[in-house]
């Protein structure tokens, strides 16, 4: 992201170049003889907490933007940390689930 003061407007520029490149770096399927290991990348773009709920936007390696809900069911133990990674379980499950149907669909992968 890059900032820019014009006068008195400040203007932000998103530079998703490199955000893409990372993402494409943290994902990858590796096949070591009889062991496999996914590793999935996804960019968090705001965490809203409303206890006993959490909101999480993120944008997945091919820029699209999407959000997941997730609650904490021990209200009385309400962790932010717990919850959070519930919702990042949700967001990475809803990524693998669009990439099947990409692929079953016969559509290319690649951005």
């Amino acid at each position: 992201m890059s900032k820019y003061k014009v006068g008195d407007e400040l203007i932000i520029i998103d530079n998703t170049k490199i955000e893409d490149e990372k993402l494409r770096d943290m994902t990858k399927l590796q096949i070591n003889e009889d062991f496999a290991q996914i590793s999935w990348g996804l960019k968090i773009i705001d965490v809203e907490y409303d206890k006993p709920n959490v909101t999480l936007s993120y944008r997945n390696m091919y820029g699209e933007l999407n959000k997941v809900f997730a609650v904490c069911k021990d209200i009385a133990n309400f962790d932010q940390e717990k919850v959070l990674e519930k919702a990042l379980l949700k967001a990475f499950q809803n990524e693998i689930i669009n990439i099947t149907v990409v692929k079953n669909a016969g559509k290319k992968c690649d951005k």
